[in-house]
C-alpha cells in the first residue's frame, strides 16, 4: 500500500480530492466484497496485533486504553506498577487487559503508525501525499460495545477496516474548522449529541473496507461481530496558525513594530487606530512576501522524517565534505534565499537552513545535513553541494 491510488481504489485520488477530501464522508468497499478484501485488509491482521501487543516493554497507560461504553477504565485496573532501570512504569498487564476484553471493553492503541511495516507505508503514503502529520490508532472490540460516545475528531480520519465488522453512524452535524476535539465530560457530551443532528449515513465496515470521514463531522460507531479490529489513520496538516510564528519573527525587525505605541486616551485613540492601521498594511506586505511564503512552506514540510526505518545490516556509505574558509554568508534578496561570496550570489532554492548548518561546521556529510533537515529533497541537497564545490565553497573529503 505504498501509493494514494491503491489505499483508494476503486476510487481515483483525482475524484477523492475533488468530491470528498475535507468536503464529505466517504465509504469504499473492498473491492470484491469481503472474500477478495485485498491489501486493506493486510494493513493489520489478528497474528500481527498479537505479535505487537506481545512487545510488553510498548505498552504502558498513555499508549493502551480500555474503554466501556464511551467511559475510560482507569489505568489501576488494567496496569502494574513495575520496577525497571530507568524507575517505576506504569506498565499493562495482559492477563488484566484480558478479563476487561471479555467483559466488552474496548482496546485502544495509540500512536502505533512505526511499529509495523505495512502501517509505515500507509501513513507515509498519507502523510506526503496531503502534506499532514499522520498518527495511527488502532480499535479493538469486542461483544457489540461502544468504545466512543458520537464525537468529532479534529484531523482527517481514514480508518481501514481488518477483522470482523463494524457499525459506524455519521451524524450531519460538523464542527466548524476544529482545532482541538471536544473535552470528556458529560455535560459536554450532552451537548455533542444535541449538536450532531440527524443521522446521514450508517456503514458496516468489513474487512477491507476504507472510510473517509472529513475534520469535525460527528460519529460514532460499534462492534457488530463479536470481535472487530480496524486501524484508523488521523492526518493533520497545517492551518494558518503557522503564520504567526512567521509574521512575528519577520514583524520584529521592522523598527515600527519595536516602537511604543500611542496612549489610547489621547485624541480619543485616533493616533493608536492610525498606528494600527499603518502596521496592518506592514503585515500584510511580509505576510505576502516571497520570504514568508518560503517560510510558511519550510514548516508545513517540516513534518516529514518521522517515519523513516532501518534496512540493517546496510547503513550506507557517507559522502563527506570539508567547508573552504572563505567568507559567506545566507542572505535573502527579491529573488530569494542566497549564499553571498566574495565570487557572487550563489542561488539557494529555499535551502537557507541547511546552508546556514553547513557554514557553522568545519566537515560534514551528505548523509548528516539530510538527517538534520528531513523537510528538504535530498536530490536538491545534492545540487546545492555541487554548486557549492563549483564555486570552491566546499570540497569534497576522501
Amino acid at each position: 500500500m505504498d501509493s494514494f491510488a491503491s489505499l483508494l481504489a476503486p476510487i481515483t485520488p483525482d475524484r477523492f480530492l475533488a468530491e470528498a477530501y475535507g468536503k464529505a464522508p466517504l465509504h469504499i468497499p473492498a473491492q470484491g466484497g469481503p472474500a477478495k478484501a485485498g491489501a486493506r485488509q493486510d494493513i493489520l491482521t489478528w497474528a500481527r496485533w498479537n505479535d505487537m501487543l506481545s512487545v510488553a516493554t510498548n505498552w504502558t497507560e498513555p499508549r493502551l486504553k480500555l474503554y466501556i461504553e464511551g467511559r475510560r477504565v482507569a489505568a489501576e485496573h488494567y496496569c502494574d506498577s513495575i520496577n525497571t532501570l530507568d524507575g517505576q512504569q506504569l506498565r499493562v498487564n495482559p492477563r488484566k487487559v484480558r478479563v476487561f476484553l471479555s467483559m466488552g471493553a474496548s482496546l485502544v492503541a495509540n500512536a502505533v503508525e512505526t511499529m509495523a511495516p505495512e502501517l509505515r507505508a500507509v501513513a507515509r503514503t498519507l502523510e506526503t501525499t496531503l502534506l499532514g502529520l499522520t498518527s495511527a490508532n488502532v480499535y479493538c472490540s469486542f461483544g457489540g460495545k461502544r468504545a466512543f460516545n458520537s464525537h468529532y475528531d479534529s484531523h482527517e480520519v481514514f480508518a481501514f477496516h481488518t477483522e470482523g465488522e463494524k457499525v459506524w453512524r455519521i451524524y450531519e452535524g460538523r464542527a466548524d474548522n476544529p482545532v482541538v476535539g471536544p473535552p470528556d465530560h458529560p455535560d459536554v457530551q450532552a451537548q455533542l449529541d444535541r449538536q450532531k443532528g440527524r443521522l446521514l449515513r450508517e456503514v458496516t465496515m468489513r474487512p477491507g473496507d476504507l472510510l473517509y470521514i472529513p475534520r469535525g463531522q460527528f460519529h460514532d460507531a460499534l462492534a457488530s461481530s463479536e470481535a472487530s479490529l480496524h486501524v484508523t489513520f488521523s492526518v493533520e496538516p497545517r492551518t494558518a496558525r503557522i503564520l504567526f510564528r512567521v509574521l512575528e519573527q519577520e514583524a520584529m525587525k521592522d523598527s515600527a513594530f519595536r516602537a511604543w505605541l500611542p496612549d489610547p486616551r489621547e485624541d480619543g485613540g485616533a493616533a493608536l487606530k492610525a498606528r494600527l492601521g499603518d502596521l496592518a498594511d506592514r503585515l500584510k506586505a511580509i505576510a505576502t512576501s516571497e520570504a514568508t511564503i518560503g517560510e510558511v512552506a519550510d514548516l508545513q514540510r517540516s513534518i516529514f522524517g518521522e517515519l523513516s526505518e532501518y534496512a540493517l545490516p546496510a547503513v550506507g556509505a557517507l559522502e563527506a565534505y570539508e567547508t573552504a574558509p572563505r567568507p559567506a554568508e545566507v542572505a535573502r534578496t527579491t529573488e530569494g534565499w542566497v549564499l553571498r561570496t566574495q565570487g557572487g550570489l550563489i542561488p539557494l532554492e529555499g535551502l537557507n537552513k541547511p546552508m546556514s548548518w553547513i557554514l557553522g561546521r568545519p566537515a560534514f556529510t551528505l548523509q548528516e545535513m539530510a538527517a538534520w533537515h528531513p523537510q528538504a529533497d535530498e536530490a536538491a541537497l545534492r545540487r546545492l553541494l555541487e554548486r557549492l564545490t563549483a564555486a570552491g565553497m566546499v570540497r569534497p573529503r576522501a
